[in-house]
Formats: C-alpha cells, structure tokens, sequence
C-alpha cells in the first residue's frame, strides 16, 4: 500500500515538474522571441569609432544597403566585429557568419540592425546612429508598447516610447536632412 502511494506522488511529481518545464519555455520563448542574445549596443558603437578613426572620420558608408556597409566593419576588423554582433538579436548567427565566410555583405534580412549611413563623429548628436529593428531589449527580450532602444551619435542609449516612435523617426529625418556636407 505504502508502495503505490509512493508510486502515485513520483508519477504527479514527474507530470508537474514536465508542466512546469512547458509552462516555462512558453513563458520565455514569449519574453525573448528570437532566444536570449547579447549582440551588444555599445560594443557595435565602440567597432563604429574605430572604424570612423580609420576612414577620414566616416562610419560605414557607400554600399548598395545601410545593412552591407555596417558589413564593412567585419571586412575591417574581422578579429573584433563578429557575426554575432552584426546579426543584431533576430538573425541566427549562423546565417550571417555563413555570408561573412563567402565574401558577401549583410543584407536587410540578414542583419538584425537598422543602420544610419552617411553620418560622423562630430554630427548631431541628437542623431541615431543605429537600432535594434525589432524594437527588442538588451538581451533580446520583448519590449511592450513598441518601445525602441536607440544609439545615438555620442553613444548614449535613448529608450524612444511606442507612442512616439512616428515623431522621432520624422525628427531624424529631419535632423539627417540638415547636415551640412562638402562636396
């Protein structure tokens, strides 16, 4: 007797232990959608400065997509900027490693950033220099109202609410639109 109530409890255990486990992968494919990635913001901002200090004081400019010439950083640095890192926190990293060992550059589907070109250093520094497409967090994780965690041009990370998504990106194009350049 003593033998099967034992028998049952291991039996409830093991199905609310395997509930628990179902429970909490739902709970967490729900929170980070893509999986739980660290392509970190200041990292790509501090690969941007580098690669500004080499090139007449210019980030990645010049190719036929802002996704491709974000692509030049690995071409520069291919030891300090990896896949990992340029497939922002939707795209497998496997898939733009793969682009990077062929010779090719990111694409909009292959890069998870959205990439502003054309700037330097010393613009605006209300300027965004770049952003995660999705609208995802630090590591990957959902943000609710359609919040944004932009980079701007001095490095610092602006969280633009869901609401006012719309009026900063027509204020960067604006702000972008007053650049003063030489010919």
């Amino acid at each position: 007797m003593r033998m099967r109530r034992l028998a049952k409890r291991a039996v409830i255990f093991i199905a609310l232990v395997a509930v628990l486990r179902v429970v909490g992968g739902v709970i967490y494919d729900h929170r980070y959608p893509h999986g739980w990635s660290h392509c970190c913001d200041k990292q790509l901002y501090m690969a941007l400065l580098n690669y500004a200090d080499q090139h007449d004081g210019w980030f990645p400019k010049g190719e036929a997509t802002p996704e491709a010439s974000l692509s030049l950083l690995h071409r520069n640095s291919p030891e300090e900027v990896s896949a990992n890192l340029l497939r922002g926190k939707t795209v497998p990293v496997e898939v733009v490693q793969a682009r990077l060992d062929a010779g090719d550059l990111l694409t909009p589907e292959t890069c998870g950033w959205h990439y502003v070109e054309g700037l330097r250093p010393g613009d605006d520094s209300r300027l965004a220099l770049f952003w995660d497409k999705a609208g995802l967090g630090h590591n990957g994780e959902r943000q609710y109202g359609g919040r944004h965690w932009v980079t701007l041009l001095d490095g610092s990370i602006s969280c633009i609410p869901g609401e006012k998504w719309e009026e900063f990106l027509a204020e960067q194009d604006r702000l972008k639109s007053e650049l003063k350049r030489q010919p």
